[in-house]
């Protein structure tokens, strides 16, 4: 639709072990979009809201005061829109509201059985944003962060003698490591809903590995 702007694409996921009470074919499946923020101009941005929002949404993205939290908010919305119109092509995305929970997350209210069995996660930076369509069976957070330099001491401040030796071995600096330990802690966050509510030491993982292009966190729990 406006690929300077954004990429969707569906997901096929893996799992070792159980699927609970469904099918692998309906709880390995997901969709992502990203919207890269900075080519998506204000007019394409209005047009898009008045097509893929629905008019609770719009209410509330016109109810905002200052206009980085409004233009956050919309481009959270219609990265989420776009992700499930391209998941579900039998729904029209401005029939279906995403609400906030009492955790701020974002919540799909929708009449659709189909979008009953849905939950979204959203993240944005200054230059991305990022939702991510799963179904509630097979629960995926989102993040994506620009950490501050002056946040690094303080997010590497409790982690084990272990941790620090296997960032080493991967041959990743601080700011690496602070950075994927924060957006894991936001990512899992999100798919337990407690976000930042609990003690921070519950987030760190037991194990970190290079997988691919990324990396891989454990945790023991």
């Amino acid at each position: 639709m406006f690929p300077e702007s954004c990429v969707v694409r569906k997901l096929v996921l893996t799992r070792d072990g159980s699927f609970g009470s469904f099918a692998a074919t309906d709880i390995l499946k997901a969709t992502i979009a990203i919207i890269y923020r900075q080519r998506l101009g204000q007019e394409e941005t209005e047009s898009l809201a008045n097509r893929y929002l629905h008019t609770q949404e719009q209410k509330v993205r016109l109810g905002f005061e200052f206009p980085q939290r409004r233009d956050s908010f919309t481009i959270g919305r219609l990265a989420a829109k776009l992700a499930l119109e391209c998941h579900l092509d039998d729904v029209l995305p401005n029939d279906v509201a995403i609400g906030s929970g009492v955790f701020h997350q974002p919540i799909i209210m929708g009449a659709s059985v189909r979008c009953c069995e849905l939950g979204v996660s959203i993240s944005h930076s200054d230059q991305i944003c990022v939702a991510v369509i799963h179904h509630k069976g097979h629960p995926i957070g989102v993040d994506v962060e620009n950490l501050a330099e002056a946040d690094v001491v303080s997010v590497l401040s409790d982690v084990n003698a272990r941790l620090r030796q296997q960032f080493f071995k991967l041959s990743l600096n601080e700011y690496e490591a602070a950075s994927i330990l924060w957006v894991g802690r936001e990512s899992l966050g999100k798919v337990l809903t407690t976000g930042m509510t609990v003690p921070l030491k519950l987030y760190e993982p037991t194990s970190v590995s290079e997988v691919e292009a990324g990396f891989k966190l454990s945790y023991k729990t």
